[in-house]
């Protein structure tokens, strides 16, 4: 059972991702074409700062999903009644602060970031980009946390990108029919309340057993504070580049940054997918014996790493001729640069290779003793880019990050490593070094090499070819470098080949 949920949050997982690609690729050019490049630099910094109202959510979701695991796997309806219960309770204070504050921000943000645009739309643009998140805060949040330690996370896929396509194909028609930037906005939020309703119907028809009446176990959840600290630790890490790009360079170059940080943090959505998908299976297996833990984190751990490397390397070849034919129109700045691929490439390499003991540091609950390290990583990365902002511009925010996460990458596998696991370090960083360098022969192999894609359909198909071979070299790499944990691998596969044909 557990086996064919993991299967659908995947596999639906990944086809919401391959939607939410493409929205991300026409979306932000129609905006640009349109709207121009300073619209489009301004959406993208509200969007990354009302991330940070985000925090008045306080740790609570991933606090009551630590929480979940273990009554979930026991089936003890009490017990999730009951973290449910304080989950709720704590949400609807949630949306009252993140309504009070969404007001206030609306009003201070268009005199704090330069710009030529109407105050007042500015301020409008803020308010409805903001208001679907009081609706989730409120109505919605609960049950994701619930779906997904159930490992159920396919449902929360499939109802989010259905409303999704709604709210991206409803921009693009009011873009192209003449409609200003606001009505679009307005669309996003309409639509919000439409996913609203599509969860509450899925709980109320196979959940009728849940009781938001019953005694709330705060007890439960009480280590929402510590979660708190990391999420605004990783808020501030997250949205560094765009707050400290806004003030120092303009909207332009967020613009600029933004066009390239699509490709890739859109793909890295992916692999979110798909870890959220995964790791309720990690998270419930965790209470049963030590040993058997370690077998299943090392083959989860090598299969991220493998395919997540293997993805970013071939987007980092082809982002160069993508960039040429999807900025072809754009003339009101220049967006080729031949550095900012292989600098957004290396983040998101150190970023994938923590995934894994990122997952074990939350299952275990290790928010409290790894809180300090996350300030560190934020604190470093907000110091570099600060200074390297100003010698070296857009470069300076993302070598900024790139410092913090090696920092940071290096102390999440090691403590994973030696304070959970109680293990060598070795294993992990084979892993990770070997698929490290394999991504980095790719490169001096096949980077700025493709000037004869003009056009889409010519880039699609260099992309298959670049595809399967580098697919080659990270499995021939792996194949004599982790020998032992890809034969588990096929044999896991095989296993799960025979259930399916038995029945």
């Amino acid at each position: 059972m557990n086996a064919k949920k993991g299967i659908y949050n995947i596999v639906f997982g990944i086809l919401g991702q391959a939607l939410t690609v493409v929205f991300a690729i026409i979306v932000p050019k129609v905006i640009i074409e349109y709207y121009g490049s300073e619209v489009n630099g301004l959406l993208s910094s509200i969007s990354q700062i009302l991330v940070y109202l985000g925090l008045f959510e306080a740790g609570v979701g991933t606090a009551s999903l630590q929480a979940l695991y273990q009554p979930i796997a026991e089936g003890g309806k009490k017990d999730i009644n009951s973290i449910l219960s304080a989950t709720n309770k704590y949400y609807k204070r949630t949306s009252k602060l993140y309504f009070a504050a969404l007001v206030v921000f609306s009003v201070i943000y268009p005199f704090v970031v330069k710009n030529s645009l109407n105050t007042f739309l500015v301020m409008a643009l803020i308010f409805f980009g903001g208001l679907g998140n009081v609706v989730n805060f409120m109505y919605q949040g609960k049950y994701k946390i619930l779906l997904q330690a159930e490992g159920k996370s396919y449902i929360v896929t499939n109802i989010t990108t259905i409303v999704n396509v709604l709210i991206n194909v409803g921009k693009i028609i009011l873009i192209i029919a003449g409609f200003q930037v606001l009505a679009v906005q307005v669309v996003f939020f309409a639509f919000n309340v439409l996913q609203m309703a599509l969860f509450e119907i899925y709980i109320h028809k196979n959940y009728g057993w849940i009781d938001l009446s019953v005694e709330p176990n705060e007890a439960a959840i009480s280590q929402k504070n510590s979660v708190l600290i990391h999420q605004i630790s990783t808020l501030v890490f997250s949205n560094t580049d765009v707050l400290v790009l806004s003030v120092f360079s303009g909207l332009k170059v967020v613009s600029v940054y933004t066009v390239y940080n699509y490709i890739y943090s859109t793909v890295l959505n992916l692999f979110n997918t798909v870890n959220n998908g995964l790791v309720f299976y990690l998270g419930q297996n965790y209470h049963k014996g030590k040993e058997h833990f370690i077998h299943i984190y090392r083959v989860f751990e090598l299969d991220i790493t493998v395919f997540g490397y293997y993805v970013f390397t071939v987007i980092g070849v082809l982002t160069l001729p993508f960039m040429n034919l999807y900025t072809k129109n754009m003339t009101d700045y220049n967006y080729i640069d031949k550095l900012l691929p292989v600098l957004f490439l290396t983040i998101q390499l150190l970023s994938i290779a923590r995934f894994a003991s990122n997952n074990l540091i939350n299952i275990a609950g290790h928010f409290k003793k790894t809180q300090s390290r996350s300030i560190a990583e934020s604190a470093i990365n907000l110091i570099v880019s600060f200074f390297a902002v100003y010698k070296f511009g857009i470069y300076g925010v993302l070598i900024g990050t790139i410092v913090a996460m090696v920092y940071r990458t290096n102390d999440m596998i090691i403590y994973a490593n030696h304070r959970i696991l109680q293990t060598s370090v070795i294993s992990s960083y084979r892993i990770m070094i070997v698929n490290i360098l394999t991504a980095v022969l790719c490169m001096i192999l096949f980077y700025d090499k493709i000037h004869w894609a003009g056009s889409y359909m010519l880039l699609i198909g260099a992309g298959i070819v670049y595809g399967i071979i580098i697919l080659g070299i990270f499995l021939a790499v792996n194949l004599i470098c982790n020998w032992n944990l890809m034969k588990t691998n096929f044999s896991m596969v095989k296993q799960l080949i025979k259930r399916k044909i038995a029945c």
